[in-house]
């Protein structure tokens, strides 16, 4: 976990180095990098991305999520399908790692209000329980239709500098015997900077809280990432809990991604 974490930290300083020193060969406007790093969410774009997950848990009980999405933007509305394919090494009785769906979402987006400072959308996920046993009771994946009702605010400081504060609820579809509730408010709070240069920074911290638990939890992601020129953004993003019981159960998670937007 160390030696990944000060590695993911070196790339970083890295890319942000060569990012305020260089200028990339197709310069992209603010709004560009803005549109194509998909980081506000309040603005409807059209994408395809993948993204390769690695959770690092203090147990060695590593974990690999390889994420396909797809975006489709109409009008005021954003319709998101995304699915798993997760691959642990833990699978009791099992040597080597294994793999097997996570699960699939749907998810529809409505940017109701839009100014030059300040937007509003509303959205609704459905995460649908297909992962099977193996791969959920280790992996998080729980067995059961959840529901994640969100409200984003976003605030415009000026054309290169935005935060937004997003909380989003989730909880069960279907209780009862055999089904794992789940009850939790999440507020993604994030501070967000692009460069004409392509290069974008931002730092989210979130809050957690467990209904069911009865627990306080809290990650901080650092993320950065950069415009490649037509409509391919690249990103790396780290989410690392706060708290030792998250820490121990979920792990410290490094993302690489790539999108392209239409």
């Amino acid at each position: 976990m160390k030696h990944t974490f000060l590695l993911l930290v070196f790339l970083l300083s890295a890319w942000i180095g060569y990012g305020q020193h260089h200028e990339l060969e197709q310069p992209a406007s603010v709004d560009e990098v803005r549109t194509q790093s998909g980081v506000d969410p309040t603005r409807v774009t059209s994408r395809l991305g993948y993204s390769f997950r690695f959770f690092d848990r203090p147990s060695d009980a590593a974990q690999i999520n390889n994420r396909i999405s797809a975006t489709f933007g109409v009008n005021d509305w954003s319709f998101n399908l995304k699915a798993d394919l997760i691959s642990l090494n833990t699978v009791p009785g099992r040597t080597g790692f294994v793999s097997g769906f996570g699960g699939v979402a749907f998810s529809a987006l409505n940017a109701f209000f839009v100014n030059e400072r300040h937007a509003l959308a509303a959205s609704l996920e459905l995460a649908f329980p297909f992962a099977s046993p193996a791969i959920g009771n280790i992996s998080g994946a729980n067995g059961s239709l959840n529901l994640t009702p969100a409200l984003t605010y976003s605030y415009t400081i000026n054309p290169s500098l935005m935060v937004a504060c997003q909380p989003q609820y989730t909880f069960s579809a279907a209780t009862g015997p055999g089904y794992i509730g789940t009850s939790q408010l999440t507020v993604r709070i994030f501070l967000a900077k692009f460069c004409d240069s392509g290069f974008y920074f931002v730092i989210e911290p979130r809050p957690i809280y467990d209904f069911k638990a009865k627990r306080f939890d809290m990650i901080v992601s650092p993320i950065v990432g950069t415009t490649l020129g037509g409509g391919y953004a690249v990103a790396l993003l780290a989410e690392i809990p706060v708290q030792e019981a998250m820490f121990r159960s979920r792990g410290a998670m490094y993302l690489f991604a790539l999108t392209r937007t239409f």
